[in-house]
């Protein structure tokens, strides 16, 4: 079979699973079923096939990542085993943060400083267009969700200090994406019909996801003050840019940038290696527990990144913005 005839069959196969599990999500919420724990096997079954065959559709299509160009290593580069050295600083981040309750607050931590050593690097490549959209995104997340710092649900402590190093951290990402070629920006080349574009395809290939995550009684209960018909849509521009900066724009691709010159001949694990643990840290970042592993991790981390990966940061924004959009509209509704 060649080529062209393998991505219908994967474009086939994923609008079935996404038109069979959407219509049954929609069935179960119109049922009441949310916060229940009704069906919430099914619900699990639902959700492993359908990123099962996102999956698979986002790897077996888009650009070859054997293609992406090699990378000298930036750290120990006349050691023998230098390339080695990143690899075994990731695998004992990744094993702090399973076992440690200080191991995101570290990880966010590195974030931060690995954020200045870019900047500092590639200094000579910031440009005016990179700091103007970075504060510009920085301003949409923060106005979007405003609502959260005044009703409390969030701390105005956190909430600002994720909202700080959005700027720089995007700045950061946007090098860090020249660098390696790993994903795409649109905003970075100009290209804002098509990051529009790619905003709204994201959203629609999350579309069954975020009707999962509303039955499973996302974001919580007793929440009364979601009163006004915009919130729901502007609510999740905060966490689909400030958490696609931290966990995808830059996560994803520094740890590409760290893992690709051990695997010069498989740049595939490299990637493979770099989403897994975006999607682990992010899910073990909501709650280090073996639920959110597994769900907020593999079940909505991992496709956010490999999303991310295989098509571009705008990709990845929608994703997320779909998935806690739909669960905003249950509250409004519910009050």
């Amino acid at each position: 079979m060649n080529r062209p005839n393998q991505g219908v069959l994967y474009r086939i196969a994923l609008i079935v699973v996404w038109l069979a599990t959407t219509g049954i999500m929609v069935v179960m919420l119109l049922h009441d079923v949310r916060s229940t724990g009704q069906y919430s096997v099914v619900r699990h079954v639902l959700q492993v096939a359908y990123v099962s065959v996102l999956l698979w559709y986002l790897c077996r299509t888009g650009p070859s990542i054997r293609e992406l160009p090699d990378i000298r290593p930036l750290l120990f580069q006349h050691w023998r085993y230098g390339p080695l050295i990143p690899v075994l600083g990731i695998v004992l981040l990744l094993v702090l943060t399973v076992f440690s309750d200080y191991g995101v607050s570290i990880l966010m931590l590195l974030l931060i400083i690995a954020t200045g050593w870019v900047l500092v690097v590639w200094r000579r490549q910031i440009q005016l267009r990179m700091v103007v959209i970075g504060f510009a995104v920085a301003i949409i997340a923060f106005l979007g969700g405003l609502p959260f710092w005044t009703n409390d649900f969030i701390s105005a402590d956190t909430f600002l200090r994720l909202l700080l190093f959005v700027p720089p951290m995007f700045i950061a990402g946007w090098l860090l994406i020249k660098r390696t070629g790993l994903s795409g920006l649109q905003l970075r080349v100009g290209q804002y019909g098509k990051a529009l574009q790619s905003f709204l395809w994201g959203c629609l290939l999350f579309i069954p996801l975020g009707l999962i995550n509303a039955a499973s009684g996302s974001p919580g209960t007793n929440i009364t003050w979601v009163t006004r018909w915009w919130m729901p849509l502007s609510l999740p521009w905060f966490s689909g840019i400030v958490e696609e900066v931290w966990f995808r724009l830059l996560l994803v691709s520094l740890c590409y940038l760290m893992l690709r010159p051990a695997f010069q001949k498989q740049p595939v694990l490299a990637a493979l290696a770099a989403v897994l643990f975006s999607a682990i840290t992010f899910g073990l970042g909501h709650g280090r527990t073996l639920e959110r592993f597994l769900t907020t991790g593999l079940l909505y981390g991992l496709p956010m990144a490999v999303v991310f990966a295989r098509r571009d940061w705008e990709h990845a924004v929608g994703a997320h913005y779909m998935v806690n959009m739909i669960p905003w509209v249950m509250i409004l509704l519910e009050a």
